[in-house]
């Protein structure tokens, strides 16, 4: 039988639901269990929604994941565990439709932001995960567990990311 490829990848939880720490932490174990082995979690890092109005802040973490798994199997595991914690994307489209908002409320997100050091665009997928050097709650918590990777579109690594959004933003670190 022949070896079958590790990829180092990383993932992004996040929440805004009424019990968003519990559903977090509860998404990582299930990734260990239907993805691969988790190797680093984030800190919890709280953050206003983006794009849309919530009357609660978002839970985020990252962590990094080694798997077997092609980019569009985990893409498939993922959005199977969101499906199970209650994810309803129809729905989701509905409030979008209703608000007007680009984004809606959600138990669970699980993102894609790197897959190994390779790019994907496609009509299912885009990774690195896209805006990436714009998302201060993307970037706080992938400089923690994965701040030397390096973007393989950009060329620029996660710290240094922060760092230049840091400076835009003029945000001081303590």
């Amino acid at each position: 039988m022949e070896p079958v490829e590790e990829i180092r990848t990383v993932l992004m939880f996040g929440s805004d639901a009424v019990e968003a720490e519990k559903n977090v932490a509860e998404a990582i174990n299930r990734v260990a269990s239907a993805v691969g082995r988790v190797e680093r979690v984030s800190q919890s890092y709280r953050s206003p929604a983006y794009g849309f109005s919530s009357e609660r802040e978002f839970v985020n973490r990252t962590a990094v994941v080694t798997t077997t798994l092609s980019a569009l199997e985990l893409l498939d595991r993922i959005n199977g565990i969101e499906a199970q914690m209650g994810r309803d994307r129809e729905q989701e489209r509905e409030q979008q439709r209703l608000s007007g908002e680009r984004y809606a409320s959600r138990p669970i997100d699980i993102d894609i932001v790197f897959y190994g050091d390779r790019s994907y665009s496609t009509d299912r997928l885009t990774i690195p995960y896209h805006f990436l050097s714009e998302r201060e709650y993307a970037l706080r918590p992938l400089a923690e567990v994965a701040g030397d990777y390096r973007h393989p579109q950009l060329g620029v690594t996660p710290r240094e990311m922060l760092a230049a959004y840091e400076r835009v933003h003029k945000i001081e670190t303590v």
